[in-house]
């Protein structure tokens, strides 16, 4: 399935990253893009990464997430991350 990355906003639900099917290297640089602007165009909203749909992440992807969250956690944004009974980092953002 190829991937899809998309920034959900609404009034009514916190800011969302939703990553669907293979992520590969192609679509790092939206990644970075959709979590750098959910990050800062949204704050103080809380930022949910949803990885439910992921079935692959390129290794640039996953950098870009966990870089997300640590800036988030300077700036004081509280993040969550779901992942589904598959996690397609491998457990590295199971802690997270």
């Amino acid at each position: 399935m190829p991937g899809e990355v998309t920034l959900l906003h609404s009034p009514a639900s916190p800011v969302a990253v939703q990553f669907d099917g293979e992520i590969d290297a192609s679509w790092a640089a939206q990644a970075q893009h959709r979590l750098v602007e959910a990050l800062l165009h949204h704050r103080p909203d809380p930022i949910v990464i949803d990885l439910r749909g992921a079935t692959r992440l390129d290794p640039r992807v996953v950098g870009a997430i966990l870089a997300t969250i640590e800036a988030a956690g300077d700036l004081d944004v509280p993040i969550e991350v779901l992942l589904g009974s598959a996690d397609p980092t491998g457990g590295l953002l199971a802690s997270a």
